[in-house]
């Protein structure tokens, strides 16, 4: 049970209020300011209120609102003066010490029980604001919704919010839908507020705002509130700024996938993607094309040339490759000097053959005043959906071994599969 601190040293005043309060509190009697101090210095029993006869607080210089203000942890408790007789306007002097109410021991029960539980609920009020102060200094936001999901207060404001020009502006019981610019992303965040409201389940994800032109990545991590009862009466949230951590993720993700050195797919990405494509998009009367990519006599390159221009050319290659796909088009490197493209939905094997040509003809041009460029051809295979396959093994297998045979026969060419 909940503690009330009752100050007097009038027996009427303490009998009066102690039989009044003991039904709902556990009240604690002193005879004096200091004995009522040193009671609550001892840090014993769940004091929610001090009630002082006024009298003996303004006889002591109200040293006791002075105690209480020293030490912060008595900041939720309130002060009500009390007294035997009716209050004068001399009276108002306790509420200029820090006492939020003055009762006297006449009055109905209800009325003390409702004033008492009135100045507790202000001081839990005057707590959340200075709760709310404290915690805008921190760099993540933090904030608290209603059962409706509505807002009832938030650290921080951000810039992707719709918000009014008028600085009285507040987020109190808005929605999100109402606030945000980014409507998708309003409706999600309600989305997950329902679903958190409905089934007590907490929700963290990470969304992307950019509607600012400034690329951002929130994650937010939503928990239900209970009330006394174990109902959820709403929803407390934190937000994280983690866009350092969301763009260096994204870009080790890119490095997994990319050969650095010519900013194509590696082999694993490039066959996944591919493996993709066959197994979610394609048709039986579309037509595509493997390309298996050689570039031939290029470890004599690096022998007589080194490997920075060995490095140069696959660099040069890779770009004509890249330059020469259509964006629904895979380009890779899958080796030290194997190249793989694959071309979707394409209207007949010609297209292929016309992209081995074009691929041969610039790479002889890039070098064509170069002495490197005596040794550059590429000797390239083809292989065709759903010809020669429907999976990535096949068709990979059909065009490795046309690119061989190409290779065993003179180099320089391209040869469409026979298999």
């Amino acid at each position: 049970m909940n503690g009330i601190l009752l100050i007097t040293s009038q027996p009427s005043i303490r009998d009066s209020f102690t039989e009044m309060l003991s039904p709902m509190f556990d009240v604690h009697n002193m005879d004096s300011t200091a004995e009522g101090m040193r009671y609550l210095d001892q840090g014993r029993h769940n004091i929610v209120a001090v009630l002082i006869e006024l009298a003996l607080a303004r006889a002591s210089g109200f040293v006791f609102a002075d105690h209480m203000r020293k030490n912060s942890s008595f900041s939720l408790i309130p002060m009500i003066a009390i007294s035997e007789a009716l209050p004068t306007p001399a009276d108002v002097d306790c509420i200029q010490h820090g006492y939020f109410d003055l009762i006297t021991a006449y009055a109905p029960r209800e009325l003390v029980y409702k004033r008492i539980n009135n100045a507790i609920r202000a001081k839990d009020s005057l707590s959340l604001s200075q709760l709310e102060k404290m915690l805008k200094a921190l760099p993540s936001c933090i904030f608290l919704k209603d059962n409706e999901g509505k807002y009832v207060f938030s650290t921080q404001y951000w810039h992707h919010l719709d918000t009014a020009d008028d600085p009285n502006w507040t987020i109190r019981g808005k929605t999100d839908l109402e606030i945000r610019k980014d409507k998708q992303n309003a409706l999600k965040a309600m989305e997950a507020d329902r679903h958190i409201l409905e089934t007590g389940e907490g929700s963290d994800y990470i969304i992307e705002e950019n509607d600012d032109g400034v690329r951002e990545f929130l994650q937010l991590i939503k928990r239900p509130v209970y009330d006394e009862q174990g109902r959820i009466d709403g929803i407390i949230a934190l937000i994280n700024d983690v866009t350092d951590y969301q763009l260096m993720k994204m870009e080790l993700e890119e490095r997994a996938k990319t050969d650095a050195l010519t900013s194509l797919l590696n082999k694993n990405a490039a066959q996944d993607l591919i493996d993709m494509m066959l197994a979610n998009y394609q048709k039986e009367d579309d037509i595509c094309a493997l390309l298996m990519i050689d570039i031939d006599l290029f470890k004599r390159v690096n022998d007589t040339f080194g490997h920075a221009v060995g490095d140069r050319v696959l660099s040069e290659v890779g770009r004509i490759i890249k330059n020469s796909c259509r964006s629904m088009d895979v380009a890779g490197r899958i080796g030290g000097d194997e190249f793989i493209v694959f071309m979707r939905n394409i209207a007949s094997p010609e297209n292929a053959c016309d992209m081995a040509e074009r691929l041969q003809s610039q790479v002889a041009h890039a070098f064509a005043h170069e002495e490197v460029g005596l040794f550059l051809s590429l000797s390239i295979g083809i292989a065709l959906y759903p010809r020669h396959g429907k999976r990535f093994a096949d068709l990979f297998e059909a065009a490795d071994e046309a690119m061989y045979y190409v290779k065993e026969n003179g180099r320089a060419a391209y040869r469409v599969s026979d298999a």
